[in-house]
């Protein structure tokens, strides 16, 4: 038995088919870009601040438990202690969290740029504010705060103007998250 022309099976898309749903998929992805590049960016920033908070607690933990002071360089690429001892898992490589416009994707503003000590009691005389910002964008500033004194370290976010200024890396604009 032969099949008519309108009998036979269909083994496929047609063309117009194919044609919709390559339209409606490109109209889908140009609205959720913008979307997704922020969410990378600032998952980039988080990455950095951790990285950042991460060694400072670190350093600062060293300090006590081997009685000794420790002191760490803080860059936009690279954490580094002195003695190198204080950061027993290594210093930090920043340029590895992403790419982008930077090696980190990420500025980094500090209201000083001097090294930050720890005393053998873990407290220190170092108070710095270091902002957290990806270039590209405006929201999602990231910030981190270290006292004089006892030596607290915490994050939150930076509500101050974009881009951030070193005259506005104060704890006035730091605010936990």
């Amino acid at each position: 038995m032969t099949l008519t022309r309108y009998q036979r099976k269909s083994l496929g898309f047609s063309l117009p088919e194919v044609l919709a749903i390559v339209v409606i998929l490109g109209i889908f992805a140009a609205l959720a870009a913008p979307s997704f590049l922020s969410w990378v960016n600032n998952k980039r920033i988080d990455d950095v601040s951790r990285q950042v908070e991460g060694a400072l607690k670190e350093a600062q933990a060293t300090a006590i438990r081997t009685s000794q002071q420790c002191s760490l360089r803080i860059n936009s690429s690279s954490i580094t202690a002195n003695p190198p001892s204080c950061l027993p898992t290594g210093a930090r490589d920043l340029t590895q969290l992403g790419g982008g416009t930077s090696p980190s994707a990420v500025a980094q503003i500090a209201a000083n740029n001097d090294d930050i000590q720890f005393s053998p009691k873990g407290s220190t005389t170092s108070s710095n504010v270091l902002v957290f910002y990806h270039p590209d964008q405006s929201q999602g500033m990231r910030c981190l705060a270290i006292s004089a004194g006892i030596g607290i370290i915490r994050t939150g976010e930076f509500r101050g103007a974009y881009p951030p200024t070193v005259s506005q890396a104060v704890d006035d604009n730091c605010y936990a998250s």
